[in-house]
């Protein structure tokens, strides 16, 4: 059993190595080469994987995770795409998807005037619910590691050793940090150091050995398992605390769990990752340091939870503000110092500054998602203006903000920026799922302000004459 995991994750490493190369080379197409050139050279890095003994259909899978990957080189350059049935479909779809979303926006947006919440309780047994949660899991988790990682992941894997080895600067790296986010490389470290049984085998290794490989496949999906995993604890211990119902928490897990799209991108860290983080912010929002340092780790990973500082600060502004922010300027500033330590030069610096909290003008070129598929680009100014004009109004509205409109109104700015995402806009459904489950099912809130459970948090409990009788 142990030899075909070891030679499964060898097999997996070198299909993935061969499609990296066959990508770079069609990224690196210049004056010096034509597109056909570039085709035929991606095709005979990916023939050399049928030689080695490896099957084509891996290959189709690995290629698969991006819907919109055979589309989007045409449009880095301004060519005019010729969009075929295919491509008619993949709109109509993120059309389904917009609409779907715009429905929600609408919803999340109505929902702190909504006072009368009924109490929805699961039509299923607590036991029943843990049993059908933890069967759900196991299915997934089988699916994390059974699947090919996306190539986002175990780029970001790479390029976070590369990072700490100082040589990402030198390859050219940048444009893949843009696609993925912007974001935080570094991140990708914490699952691959163990891997590597000292500091100096890291700084040494070749990014491009099949045995690295395999270590960057094992560090995207043990990634991806966790935040899973935090995710779904993250919505049990929120309902436990803040709504007084555990069976509540256990059945927002379970449906979050049975949706469609936790099983198609289960094992996408960009996805889930930022999630889970923001899902603990929101856990531990009465210990508001802590929520703020989770909130800047989940804007490192990637920069879009930025927006929702003018929501969380009016939220902390009576109580807890100045704790809130020093923990996200402290998440900020530790992200930032990593960078310093791991650029070649100043230069370096700068760019991957840059790259990590998007410092540049409104991209119209190389986006993928609706905006590769017919759509101006032009439209995404307009629609970039409102979301930030919806992200600064939270800071006067609602006047009262309790628990639940800062749930609401944190997953309507995730729905928001989904518009406008250059990159597969839409897409992004576990920034906001959990927290529109959260709202769905949440009971009326009333009164439950940041300075309210602040107070109640540092003074010490009473106990009632109920409480000394049920313990007699």
């Amino acid at each position: 059993g142990k030899r075909w995991v070891v030679d499964y994750d060898a097999q997996q490493a070198a299909i993935a190595l061969r499609i990296i190369q066959a990508k770079a080379a069609q990224e690196s197409d210049g004056p010096s080469g034509t597109s056909d050139e570039t085709e035929s050279a991606g095709l005979e890095a990916l023939d050399a994987d049928s030689s080695n003994g490896l099957n084509s259909k891996d290959d189709d899978v690995l290629k698969s995770n991006d819907p919109t990957e055979l589309i989007s080189e045409g449009s880095s350059k301004n060519e005019p795409i010729r969009l075929t049935k295919g491509h008619y479909l993949q709109r109509w779809g993120y059309c389904w998807i917009f609409g779907v979303g715009g429905i929600l926006l609408l919803r999340l947006l109505f929902d702190p005037n909504l006072k009368r919440r009924p109490n929805l309780e699961a039509n299923l047994s607590i036991g029943g619910l843990v049993f059908f949660g933890c069967a759900l899991m196991a299915f997934l988790f089988a699916n994390i590691i059974a699947s090919s990682p996306a190539l986002d992941d175990l780029r970001g894997a790479e390029n976070a050793v590369k990072l700490v080895q100082r040589t990402a600067a030198e390859d050219g790296d940048a444009e893949q940090l843009v696609r993925r986010g912007p974001g935080y490389w570094l991140f990708n470290l914490l699952p691959i150091i163990p891997s590597f049984g000292t500091g100096d085998e890291m700084l040494t290794a070749d990014t491009n050995l099949i045995p690295n490989m395999s270590r960057y496949i094992i560090a995207a999906k043990s990634l991806a398992i966790a935040s899973q995993v935090a995710i779904v604890f993250g919505l049990i211990l929120f309902c436990f605390f803040n709504y007084k119902n555990f069976n509540a928490g256990v059945g927002t897990a379970a449906i979050y769990l049975m949706l469609p799209y936790t099983a198609i991108y289960t094992g996408h860290v960009l996805h889930v990752l930022p999630a889970a983080l923001m899902i603990w912010a929101m856990v531990s929002f009465r210990r508001p340091l802590l929520s703020g340092v989770l909130v800047g780790l989940a804007t490192g990973v990637s920069y879009y939870p930025i927006f929702l500082l003018p929501l969380w600060l009016s939220f902390y502004w009576d109580k807890g503000k100045g704790r809130f922010l020093i923990g996200v300027l402290v998440a900020i500033l530790v992200c930032i110092g990593g960078l310093i330590f791991t650029s070649v030069d100043f230069d370096a610096f700068v760019n991957q500054l840059q790259t990590m909290f998007g410092f540049w003008r409104p991209m119209m070129d190389g986006l993928e998602g609706i905006w590769a598929l017919g759509w101006s680009q032009w439209w995404r100014l307009p629609i970039l203006v409102a979301f930030v004009l919806l992200c600064v109004s939270f800071a006067a509205w609602p006047l009262e903000k309790n628990i639940g409109t800062l749930v609401s109104c944190s997953a309507a700015v995730m729905v928001g920026l989904q518009f406008w995402h250059g990159f597969g806009g839409g897409l992004y459904m576990a920034w906001y799922l959990p927290m529109v489950l959260l709202t769905f099912f949440r009971p009326n809130l009333d009164g439950r302000v940041a300075a309210v459970e602040l107070a109640e948090k540092s003074k010490p409990q009473k106990e009632t004459p109920e409480d000394i009788l049920a313990g007699m």
